[in-house]
């Protein structure tokens, strides 16, 4: 567990924090990786089904995110000796542990369209 008054006093710690969270965050940014980890967190999907629970994303673009995700340790690749070969995908424990952020996040989100919208600033 973080020390966030630790955070604030000791810039040692702050500064291991920090470089904790910016390793996190670079794990599961991009433009593609949380919505391949929702989908994913839903259960164990193909490449195509994958694919299509993405519009708009590329065949290249989701093979180098699945890629990268397989590296953090976040995405399990398993290939079956078929013919032709069958790949499925899964999230591993460590990526199950962001569950509760994907819960978080829907929450807030959904918060978020009933608040009242604030008026603009006026200049």
């Amino acid at each position: 567990m973080i020390d966030f008054n630790a955070v604030r006093t000791d810039p040692a710690v702050a500064k291991v924090v920090q470089t904790e969270f910016r390793r996190a965050v670079g794990m599961i940014s991009g433009r593609w990786k949380l919505e391949i980890l929702w989908l994913l967190n839903q259960g164990t999907h193909r490449f195509g089904e994958l694919k299509r629970g993405l519009p708009g994303i590329t065949q290249h673009m989701l093979t180098a995110q699945l890629r990268a995700l397989e590296k953090d340790g976040l995405v399990k690749r398993t290939i079956f000796a078929e013919v032709p070969p069958r790949v499925e995908y899964e999230i591993t424990p460590a990526a199950r542990r962001l569950r509760p952020i994907f819960v978080e996040i829907v929450k807030w989100a959904e918060e978020r369209d009933t608040a009242p919208t604030p008026a603009p600033a006026l200049a």
